[in-house]
């Protein structure tokens, strides 16, 4: 994605790129977010580049489509985001997941395959899939060489995605000819919008069919309602950034419209709170290392939310904001929980052990 400056209109808008913006330390008005923009058009420096935290919701907030979120994330870049906001730490732990080695594990030829990104031992994923109905049979691609690298853009990266954006294209296709299948699902809802949306507007040609994984949950128990045994539950969904990146076209569904049709389906009730659609916060695993009281203060308003709503579970499509929110929503009085392992508790298996509170923490 790029920022376009031809639909970056201030006539045609009130700033709503950065006054929408829920986690600045001082909100903006509109005058000042636009000459904010302005800064940045002209390439100076600003300074939303050292309080943004790579939620993407600009994009969304913008009524003109100018992609604003690229402009300060590619100003980051140049400004280099990581030198002032102390990112340097996180940054090689981000490095670590695109340099993964390369996982490969066979299932039946033909069966879809299920590529995991770089994150595959964030949760660790053999106990997330393996042991599953939902998943006998399928084929696994995981490592560094299918790693979308969107992660790198919550810490002010900006070309590291869209440089390696072909070669994934390439490594993911190749996998799935090995397993004989054009079906591939994406684990990483940001692997999905990078071959989606991203591809589409380089003109990168994908020769695959690409699944969220939350729509092939949707469609298994779909296809297998007299296995589930309703939960009976009040749950929140954490809305995952990445998830601003899939495509909106016709034909093409929100994940947010298919996790609440996995709830009705497993008998979830769906809790509707003030954090979520336009206003979801992010989980701040950007800032996790560098301003570690600003995300807990940020996790903690989220989780608030949930909990005075009814929220007895608190449910993730992201490993990476399972990971760093589980503990924060088992001391808010909520028990968190992957999609995956949330299906598979309606289907009467059973969980490792801490439900999505297994695996390797982020330290």
């Amino acid at each position: 994605m790029e920022f376009d400056l031809s639909k970056c209109d201030f006539d045609r808008c009130k700033g709503e790129c950065l006054t929408k913006c829920p986690f600045v330390s001082q909100p903006y008005t509109e005058k000042e977010a636009k000459e904010e923009i302005a800064k940045l058009i002209r390439g100076e420096e600003a300074r939303i580049l050292q309080e943004c935290i790579g939620c993407y919701a600009c994009n969304q907030f913008c009524p003109t489509g100018a992609n604003p979120w690229e402009l300060i994330n590619l100003r980051q870049e140049e400004f280099g985001a990581s030198k002032y906001l102390g990112r340097l730490k996180e940054l090689e732990g981000v490095k670590v997941w695109g340099s993964k080695p390369y996982l490969y594990v066979p299932g039946e030829y033909g069966k879809p395959l299920v590529s995991l990104c770089g994150l595959y031992e964030v949760l660790p994923w053999d106990l997330l899939f393996k042991g599953s109905k939902i998943f006998e049979g399928l084929n696994f691609v995981g490592g560094g060489d299918v790693c979308c690298r969107l992660a790198i853009t919550h810490i002010g990266h900006y070309s590291p995605p869209k440089d390696f954006l072909p070669k994934l294209v390439e490594n993911v296709a190749k996998a799935a000819e090995k397993a004989g299948t054009k079906e591939v699902i994406f684990y990483h809802d940001g692997c999905y919008g990078i071959v989606t949306t991203w591809a589409w507007q380089y003109r990168i040609k994908v020769p695959f069919k690409p699944i969220p994984l939350v729509v092939y949950l949707r469609n298994w128990l779909k296809e297998h309602k007299n296995e589930i045994k309703p939960l009976k539950i009040k749950a929140a969904y954490q809305w995952g950034c990445t998830t601003r990146y899939n495509p909106r076209a016709p034909g093409f569904e929100p994940a947010h419209k298919v996790v609440r049709e996995i709830f009705d389906l497993i008998g979830v009730e769906w809790v509707k709170r003030e954090y979520e659609g336009e206003k979801a916060l992010c989980c701040g695993c950007g800032i996790w290392f560098s301003q570690k009281e600003r995300r807990k203060k940020i996790q903690e308003r989220n989780l608030k939310d949930a909990k005075e709503h009814g929220a007895e579970a608190y449910v993730f499509i992201c490993p990476v904001c399972t990971t760093t929110m589980r503990s924060a929503v088992k001391q808010a009085g909520m028990e968190p929980y992957h999609i995956i392992n949330l299906c598979r508790k309606a289907l009467g298996e059973e969980l490792p052990a801490g439900g999505a509170m297994f695996g390797y923490p982020v330290k």
